[in-house]
């Protein structure tokens, strides 16, 4: 967001917003005002004042002599994803699942060409190198990513992806869009989508499409994430079909359990 929009229908909003923005990308590290209104282009005068008004609000906290994220934007996040009630199914189903429920699994979304993760189950054999609640990823190198771009009709997919140029972020990720139009394909045909070590050496993640939290909302995608040297043919068959089970119970929740 850019702070100094002159389009902006209510600046000091977009200011505001682009602060809250500016802190998260900070990524804990606290940020002064000098720091903030340098980063964005602003006045410190206003930028000062900004931040009084979201520190009062509870949106931003100070630390030391700067500022942070406020415990606000914690009780904000938290109403907003009680409110989406698929997302509570989705732990229990994977709670219940008979192979799901000692992995680490994510619900996620697309959002342009990345994808935002808005849930994440953590079984008994929990991974900590893997996207946390609030992270995006490039689509193209997820298996959530992938499984919500093959869901697109392909002519939609590869128009999105011409002229971009797509992020390595480990040295098996598909950069060029002709190879990953033909995995997209690949994903069609299979019915399940692979990130094999293409985000995170070592780890593979497999995900399935699944329609809308509700009628007017687009789809997302659940993902398992296991260690590739655990994961054999068997092993394999056993977390896809729980895969499945969960989405089908999320499709339906009218599906007996």
């Amino acid at each position: 967001m850019n702070a100094s929009d002159p389009g902006s229908l209510v600046p000091a909003v977009t200011r505001a917003v682009a602060i809250l923005d500016t802190l998260a990308q900070a990524e804990g590290r606290p940020q002064s005002v000098s720091d903030l209104a340098r980063a964005l282009a602003l006045p410190k005068s206003s930028t000062g004042n900004l931040c009084a008004s979201l520190e009062a609000a509870g949106l931003i906290a100070r630390i030391g002599s700067g500022y942070g994220l406020g415990r606000k934007l914690v009780e904000l996040g938290g109403r907003y994803l009680s409110s989406v009630d698929q997302l509570r199914d989705f732990y229990e189903l994977c709670r219940r699942s008979g192979h799901i429920s000692q992995e680490t699994s994510r619900v996620a979304v697309l959002d342009g060409l990345d994808v935002l993760y808005l849930a994440r189950y953590d079984g008994t054999q929990p991974l900590r190198l893997t996207a946390n609640i609030g992270d995006r990823f490039p689509a193209h190198c997820t298996a959530t990513g992938k499984a919500l771009l093959s869901a697109l009709d392909p002519a939609v997919a590869e128009d999105r992806l011409r002229s971009r140029s797509l992020t390595r972020l480990s040295e098996r990720s598909v950069t060029l869009v002709p190879d990953l139009m033909a995995e997209l394909a690949a994903t069609r045909e299979r019915g399940y989508a692979v990130d094999d070590e293409e985000t995170t050496p070592g780890i593979t993640c497999l995900a399935v499409p699944v329609r809308g939290f509700r009628t007017d909302s687009p789809k997302f995608a659940i993902s398992v994430t296991v260690l590739k040297a655990r994961l054999d043919d068997e092993f394999r068959t056993a977390l896809l079909k729980d895969l499945r089970e969960i989405a089908a119970g999320l499709e339906n929740p009218m599906l007996p359990s």
